[in-house]
């Protein structure tokens, strides 16, 4: 068996301050080289909240000036990072026991590879009134897993999702070099695994390497998510000179649709701020929660993460004519 390379841990965090005790605290124990922490912009106080963890051996908190964004935020990192390998991590992702040793022992045995560890969304017993957003990204995320499970390694780059992912810090500094990381606030883990691809870096998924997202969006927030999302789309294009495949569905209406649920669509996204239509579907999503009328509450959810998708592409692609 090789020998067992050295392991970085990379995690972004931003306004969540609270979490970081205990999570910088599960990746010690669990014989992490190095943890470095990046807080993505000022934190006011984080010295004497974090004053312990930044005591923990091989533990590195680093604040940057302002506020950069995920990808950006993890390049800090990257270039502050010294083991073999880089455990790319959330902040709201917790390992499960053994995910440190799964990831190290993957790439004593696959050099240059990637590695897609399974980090399924930890729901609760008893749904909320207001917890579809999580509902959704759990079961699309578990669709997505369904694909890895059959795909090859193009496959696995080209719907790559970061929170616990590994690969060799020198392939990362490699898909650096071939194309800078960017701020797009959205799909920052589906441009690495692009970058990944044209380096010519493989990949794997490793369903033990487990850890679980603790996924958390109000009902407001999801909403001003699915705008970002497609800015984050239009973002993309631009930068590849084409939408990947697996976007399409967010942003464009299928012909196959509804013609009336179509018409809401473009109406909601045609709009720059929120009308009566988003207003009367807010009402209805918020009675099918009482109701407990799950879903009724999802098909609500989706319906308008499409339609608001559309308005932040649109708006993007205004923005970038008006420059």
């Amino acid at each position: 068996m090789s020998p067992l390379p050295t392991l970085s841990v990379v995690m972004p965090t931003r306004n969540r301050l609270e979490r970081l005790p205990s999570l910088v605290q599960t990746y010690v124990d669990q014989r992490a080289d190095e943890v470095v922490v990046i807080l993505d912009g000022p934190h006011e106080g984080w010295r004497e909240l974090l004053a312990h963890t930044a005591r923990l051996p091989g533990v590195e908190i680093h604040e940057l000036e302002a506020n950069r964004g995920l990808a950006l935020a993890r390049t800090a990192g990257l270039e502050r990072a010294r083991g073999d390998i880089v455990l790319i991590a959330d902040d709201d992702v917790i390992p499960e026991p053994g995910l440190i040793d799964r990831h190290r022992a993957f790439h004593a045995e696959h050099l240059g590879h990637a590695l897609l560890g399974y980090m399924p969304v930890a729901l609760p017993e008893r749904r909320g009134r207001d917890q579809a957003a999580t509902f959704i990204y759990a079961r699309d995320y578990e669709n997505q897993v369904a694909l890895w499970r059959e795909s090859d390694s193009v496959g696995l780059l080209e719907s790559f999702w970061g929170g616990n992912a590994s690969l060799p810090r020198e392939l990362y500094l490699r898909a650096e070099k071939f194309k800078p990381s960017q701020r797009l606030d959205y799909n920052e883990d589906l441009d690495l695994g692009l970058r990944l691809r044209e380096v010519g870096a493989q990949a794997a998924f490793d369903e033990l390497a487990k850890s679980m997202h603790q996924h958390s969006r109000d009902f407001a927030s999801f909403t001003r998510e699915c705008v970002i999302r497609g800015q984050a789309v239009f973002d993309l294009e631009s930068r590849w000179e084409r939408l990947p495949e697996q976007l399409l569905g967010l942003v464009q209406i299928p012909p196959t649709h509804n013609r009336l649920a179509a018409a809401l669509q473009r109406r909601i996204g045609t709009n720059d701020s929120a009308g009566l239509i988003e207003a009367a579907l807010g009402v209805a999503y918020r009675a099918s929660g009482t109701a407990r009328a799950w879903t009724v509450q999802d098909t609500i959810a989706r319906f308008l993460r499409r339609g608001l998708a559309i308005r932040g592409y649109r708006m993007a692609h205004s923005r970038r004519t008006l420059a």
